[in-house]
């Protein structure tokens, strides 16, 4: 053929595929490349891992940029940390010969719920500083509207030292519901309902997220806190005034009453519980059991003035959404890993 011919030929290809001729990719085969290399890491971390490393570099960036400080190491962390340790050491014991495995799988498995911790420790330096509003008066008004009456102050009617010690506990364990049903996951070789629910709760933590710094909102002990008069402060027998000055001792998220964690968490243990109740005799009790401890704890969040009803909605909603979005995103993970050949 004639170098004539050649040029005439090369000319009339598409832009892409002559640069590609000359030895330089095309801008179709770049973009391939980079994608393929972003679901072969997806397909090895996994959308929880990837979802919360991202959610963390935006946490802790935002808390720097508004001259916070990032907090990496209090007391709600110690309860994930001691039951992790305690799956690696229970795991190792009945298999010593794959110790190595063992540990590495449960690691890996339980850092999506370490990073939770920390995003929700450090959530306080962010709520309410990039919306400059507050939520709390429509909130407040949307709770009369419904039930006729602010919750939290009828709620002084049944006002107990006793029945707020009661509270304060089924309050104070949220963290527990679902860190036990992991714990069994971890213990029984779960992994695939572990993951399904740890992605569940880093969603549900995202969304909370979202709602603290779109939607601040004071909740009722502050915003309406002139409007208790029966008791004015509440107290217990033992067990509440400590628990308070525990929590009030923490990294308290002022602004973060919309949507409920505490409602959304434990949502999500109640699903769960629900959703492995016939895996064994175990998991049927335990679902038995949860019913009880998780409404005594959306009960709890409006009587002792940390919540508005609606937020506990709010609750229920970012926990069915964490569900079903990890319901199918589960699927998708596996067969990444199954086209990169990752054993699960």
């Amino acid at each position: 053929m004639a170098t004539e011919d050649l040029i005439t030929d090369k000319s009339a290809l598409k832009p892409g595929e002559l640069v590609e001729e000359r030895g330089l990719p095309s801008f179709s085969s770049l973009f391939n490349g980079v994608r393929e290399r972003a679901l072969y890491r997806l397909a090895v971390v996994g959308f929880d891992n990837a979802i919360l490393f991202v959610m963390s570099l935006l946490l802790v960036g935002s808390v720097l940029a508004m001259g916070g400080e990032i907090r990496l190491f209090q007391a709600t962390v110690i309860l994930p940390l001691v039951i992790m340790a305690f799956a690696i050491a229970v795991r190792v014991k009945r298999d010593p010969a794959n110790w190595y495995a063992s540990s590495t799988f449960i690691l890996r498995d339980w850092i999506p719920f370490v990073l939770v911790v920390f995003i929700y420790e450090n959530m306080h330096d962010v709520a309410g500083q990039v919306m400059a509003l507050d939520i709390a008066g429509p909130i407040m008004k949307m709770d009369i509207a419904i039930f006729g009456v602010e919750p939290t102050l009828w709620a002084q009617k049944i006002y107990s030292p006793l029945l707020t010690d009661i509270m304060a506990f089924s309050y104070a364990i949220y963290f527990a519901l679902p860190l036990f049903i992991m714990f069994l996951m971890s213990l029984w070789g779960k992994r695939f309902e572990f993951r399904h629910m740890a992605l569940a709760l880093a969603l549900c933590f995202i969304f909370g997220f979202l709602g603290y710094v779109f939607l601040p909102c004071s909740p009722p002990r502050y915003f309406i806190e002139h409007m208790f008069d029966s008791p004015v402060r509440l107290s217990g027998i033992f067990l509440y005034d400590w628990l308070q000055g525990q929590w009030d001792g923490l990294s308290v998220v002022s602004g973060g009453a919309f949507p409920s964690l505490h409602v959304g968490i434990s949502s999500i243990a109640l699903i769960y519980a629900w959703k492995y109740r016939n895996m064994n005799l175990k998991c049927k009790i335990l679902w038995y059991a949860y019913i009880p401890l998780v409404t005594s704890l959306w009960f709890a969040t409006v009587y002792l003035r940390h919540h508005w009803v609606v937020d506990i909605f709010a609750g229920w909603f970012v926990a069915v959404a964490g569900y079903f979005i990890s319901s199918w995103a589960m699927p998708v993970w596996l067969r990444l890993r199954e086209k990169y050949g990752l054993p699960f």
